[in-house]
Formats: structure tokens, C-alpha cells, sequence
């Protein structure tokens, strides 16, 4: 009897363990969480750095900027008002990849820049891979702002890159 009661002991303290780490890894954000502000301004790379990419996606109000700049990788956190785009490109040397955080975009890719026979719409959650090779534009579709992260292999644009305007980022960016 003495043995029953220890193992029903056991069992009810793991029961209780097991529910208590279900709650606190729910998905849900913990408010005593502690999120380090992101600086727009600064350029983090060839420096470790950890951080909440949905949270700083979304924090970002530049068209462009260039928060991590390693040896082989940059990425890029941009905001799209209504009808702006990412003009129309080619990357010969890399692959890229876009991660919609937020908005509604459509995106169109092809061969030549004037066969874009790739036209997807996509909005918060989808992920866009670009080949190198492959010419490529995206446009805010939206009524809100198109909030997106890109990772470029190896970096696209300048360390520390900030363009706060479409105008401005059409104004600096290299012909491609």
C-alpha cells in the first residue's frame, strides 16, 4: 500500500510538472519576456546576434535597411507603403529569400526581364525563394504597409545600408 501511494505521489507531482512547462511554452509571449530594441541606424554585422525577426520585421518603418551585414550573408528588413515596389532586378551571383511578415504583395520572377511567367499572390506568412538568374519584382498589393525580411548570400547591398524612402533606395541602388 505504502509502495502505491509513493508511485501515485510520483506520478501526480509529474503530472503537475508536465502541465506547468505546457502553459509556459505555449507560443504565447511571456510578459516579463525580455526583447532587446532593435537600432535601425546600426549595422550588427560580423557580430553574433540573436533576436526576434517577426518583432523587428515589423518594427522597421525604412523601405530598406541593412541590419546584418556578415561575410557571406546580409539581411535586410524593408517596409512597403501601398503601391511600392521592389523595382525590377536580377542577382546573377546568389540566391535570395523573402519572408513576408506582413501585407499583401504579389511577386513575379522569370528568365528575362521581360517573360515573367512566374506571378504568385502572397501575403503574411509566405516565404518568396529567387534563383539566382531569375528577374524578379515585388508590389505592395495592399492597403497597408508590406512589412518583409530578406537574406541575400552574400551580401546585396552596402554594410549598413538605409534607405527610409522608396525614393531615396531608387535614387542609391545600383544598376543590376
Amino acid at each position: 500500500m505504502k509502495k502505491k501511494i509513493h508511485l501515485l505521489t510520483i506520478l501526480i507531482i509529474g503530472l503537475a510538472f508536465f502541465a506547468v512547462s505546457c502553459q509556459s511554452g505555449s507560443g504565447e509571449r511571456s510578459e516579463s519576456r525580455e526583447t532587446a530594441a532593435i537600432d535601425y541606424s546600426k549595422d550588427l554585422g560580423g557580430e553574433p546576434w540573436v533576436l526576434d525577426i517577426e518583432e523587428a520585421t515589423l518594427g522597421n518603418e525604412n523601405y530598406r535597411v541593412a541590419n546584418w551585414t556578415g561575410k557571406y550573408m546580409q539581411l535586410v528588413f524593408m517596409t512597403l507603403k501601398p503601391g511600392e515596389v521592389i523595382d525590377l532586378e536580377i542577382h546573377s551571383g546568389h540566391d535570395q529569400f523573402i519572408r513576408i511578415e506582413e501585407g499583401e504583395a504579389r511577386v513575379q520572377m522569370g528568365k528575362t526581364e521581360d517573360n515573367l511567367s512566374f506571378d504568385k499572390k502572397v501575403s503574411d506568412d509566405w516565404a518568396i525563394l529567387i534563383p539566382a538568374g531569375y528577374w524578379h519584382t515585388v508590389e505592395n498589393t495592399g492597403r497597408s504597409a508590406l512589412k518583409l525580411y530578406t537574406l541575400y548570400g552574400p551580401a546585396e547591398h552596402e554594410k549598413g545600408t538605409i534607405n527610409k524612402t522608396y525614393e531615396e533606395a531608387k535614387e542609391a541602388h545600383h544598376d543590376h
